[in-house]
């Protein structure tokens, strides 16, 4: 007998129920997660990245890099971390040949780019070619993977008190301009 649920509107607004949602997330065609993180926005806690991508290449454990994609033309992308809940979807990655990597290089062009830090500050970030990220625990690439790869980004989390940045910043004035990971170093 099928077990079937009742939601009367005077006690329920939300359609959805525990079972509906194992449903859902529970299908068959799962794609591999990756976290990848950077060292350097890890230090400088980048929350957001605004890249203008031209090149995505992964790199394997003996250091050779393999090119995914070109991205002629291509509008800045935007990367949120964990927290957000965003991610990228990427079918191409599968295509890479067999073997085990341990970070994704992404190639940027000269402008649209920018970083926005968990305070809330954005900086342009134009002075840099490329960036890598790392894949925790690495990435296998082998016969019978999933159909897709999510690409997960470890940014710190904004702080809540970003929002009041722009009124403190009118009655108490910015005491000291901490560095910035954007125009510290080039790659």
């Amino acid at each position: 007998m099928k077990k079937n649920n009742f939601y009367p509107t005077i006690w329920s607004t939300a359609p959805y129920t525990p079972s509906v949602l194992t449903d859902w997330y529970g299908s068959e065609n799962k794609g591999a997660e990756l976290i990848l993180s950077n060292e350097a926005a890890t230090a400088y806690h980048v929350s957001e990245m605004t890249l203008n991508i031209t090149k995505f290449s992964a790199i394997d454990e003996q250091g050779k890099e393999h090119f995914i994609i070109d991205f002629p033309g291509q509008n800045p992308v935007t990367f949120k971390g964990i927290g957000s809940g965003n991610f990228i979807r990427s079918k191409s990655v599968l295509s890479l040949p067999e073997g085990k990597y341990t970070a994704f290089r992404f190639y940027m062009a000269g402008w649209g780019n920018q970083f926005i830090y968990h305070d809330g500050v954005e900086e342009t970030a134009n002075s840099f070619d490329r960036l890598d990220f790392r894949i925790e625990n690495g990435f296998r690439v082998a016969k019978g993977n999933a159909p897709e790869v999510k690409l997960w980004f470890d940014f710190a989390p904004y702080q809540w008190k970003r929002h009041f940045k722009p009124l403190t910043d009118l009655f108490i004035g910015s005491k000291s301009q901490k560095p910035r990971l954007a125009n510290s170093f080039g790659n």
